[in-house]
């Protein structure tokens, strides 16, 4: 077994420094450094609204039937109708989170 060394919260670089490195570089700010990324948000979404930001979304039902969950959604899809309570469930972003195609380093070839 190889071991490797450990290096001291004093030796690494700051975190700062490497996300400025990698924004100089062309690379895309961290995750959370966004206004959009990392934030809940107290809006909510019902039936049939379209998706603008994919990311993971909390649904909540209308009633007592199941508690809230989260969901993966993808920006230009519509929202669903729950199978129980039909319009009345409401979606929330807890997060953004880009689909992995829709990103520049893994976008499919056309």
């Amino acid at each position: 077994m190889r071991l490797l060394p450990i290096r001291l919260a004093a030796e690494r670089p700051s975190t700062e420094r490497v996300y400025r490195s990698i924004r100089a570089k062309g690379g895309s700010t961290p995750r959370g450094s966004r206004p959009s990324h990392g934030r809940a948000s107290t809006e909510t979404f019902g039936c049939g609204d379209s998706v603008k930001q994919s990311g993971i979304y909390e649904v909540l039902h209308d009633g007592e039937h199941r508690t809230a969950h989260d969901v993966v959604m993808l920006a230009g899809d519509a929202f669903p109708p729950c199978e129980t309570c039909d319009q009345k469930v409401r979606f929330r972003l807890v997060r953004t989170a880009p689909y992995i195609f829709q990103d520049a380093d893994f976008e499919e070839e056309q």
